[in-house]
């Protein structure tokens, strides 16, 4: 059974999405802020995270900033009522699965937690990539990432990145093409520089010297 931690301060909405949570045979705990979530974080392990941006004291998007601090891949959908696209744009930034806007319909909500959780389900047969020149190897069900036999710890979206690059070797990537792909947004809501970003961890965390910038493009895997 799939383990999940609800943080929202709408109590009546915490109460109603918990019971539809547990009536789809999730596992959940709830915290009404940000301070009793990451209390009942530090103690369980789950496998998904859902908080509402907008709360009162610690807000969601440092509450997830927070939580990658002790779990790098820590999955997180965020929750929130307003229409600031700055909120949805540092939450894709700091790797949330999913940003969702209030109102949400149960059947969208429902569907968006099983996409989070059950990501593998959508890579093609083949669980397993490999990079003989570079030493790479990535379990996709499992999400573990190998360097010379040595495991690499990735976030969420470094991990996303990894696959999307390796699934598409010798082809010139842009960066548009890698934020849609990746991040699943559209590109204009999200600054292109965040590709780079990324990119520039990757090749550092795992030593990649077949990730080439190609100028005014985007990137290419050439191995």
């Amino acid at each position: 059974m799939k383990k999940i931690l609800f943080i929202e301060d709408d109590l009546q909405f915490q109460s109603v999405i918990a019971e539809v949570l547990r009536f789809e045979e999730y596992n959940v705990d709830v915290a009404n802020n940000a301070a009793e979530g990451l209390q009942l974080f530090k103690q369980n392990v789950y496998d998904l995270v859902i908080s509402d941006v907008k709360m009162e004291g610690v807000d969601g998007i440092t509450l997830l900033s927070v939580l990658q601090k002790f779990d790098a891949q820590v999955k997180v959908i965020l929750l929130s009522a307003s229409n600031d696209e700055d909120d949805e744009v540092r939450g894709l930034e700091l790797n949330a699965v999913d940003f969702i806007k209030k109102p949400v319909s149960i059947r969208v909500l429902l569907t968006r937690i099983d996409r989070a959780l059950h990501k593998s389900k959508f890579y093609k047969k083949d669980s397993l990539l490999e990079s003989k020149g570079q030493h790479i190897r990535v379990d996709l069900l499992a999400r573990k990432v190998t360097k010379h036999d040595e495991a690499v710890g990735l976030t969420a979206m470094e991990f996303e990145l990894l696959v999307y690059l390796m699934k598409n070797k010798q082809k010139v990537l842009s960066r548009e093409q890698i934020v849609r792909k990746v991040w699943q947004v559209n590109e204009l809501a999200m600054d292109l520089r965040n590709v780079d970003t990324h990119i520039k961890k990757l090749r550092n965390k795992l030593q990649l010297t077949c990730v080439h910038s190609i100028r005014g493009v985007g990137y290419e895997w050439a191995e």
